[in-house]
């Protein structure tokens, strides 16, 4: 099911806490520090990390890609080069690292929340919108 507009979510914050920013702003330092062909993140792993970094609003669409993000590269944590700062680990905190997944969960289940509550209670989502 498609997200609803961020409006929706009335007392959500989607305003990246803190150790996420931490976590994005490791990311880019650290990949700053290395030599080109050793640097990690896509482009849009490095907008993701600048976003993060500055605290901006998200939009919930960019939630679930988050979880997604983390879903996909868990096993990136295996990788030989995750102790050294390696491609991979920049780019886990380039999204946001450990906290980032957890955040990212935790939102995305308030929302499913949310979205449930209103399928069943249609008064609760006129009483939303009016």
């Amino acid at each position: 099911m498609a997200r609803r507009p961020r409006s929706f979510y009335a007392g959500l914050s989607f305003r990246p806490p803190a150790p996420v920013a931490a976590a994005a702003r490791r990311a880019l330092e650290r990949r700053a520090q290395q030599s080109p062909s050793n640097r990690g993140m896509t482009p849009v792993g490095l907008a993701r990390a600048r976003q993060l970094l500055h605290r901006q609003e998200l939009s919930p669409q960019t939630i679930d890609r988050m979880v997604s993000y983390f879903a996909r590269h868990e096993v990136d944590k295996q990788g030989s080069s995750w102790e050294t700062y390696g491609k991979g680990r920049q780019a886990w905190d380039g999204w946001g690292g450990d906290p980032g997944r957890r955040w990212a969960k935790a939102l995305a289940r308030r929302m499913d929340s949310l979205e449930r509550s209103s399928v069943r209670s249609p008064t609760a989502t006129q009483q939303r919108r009016g």
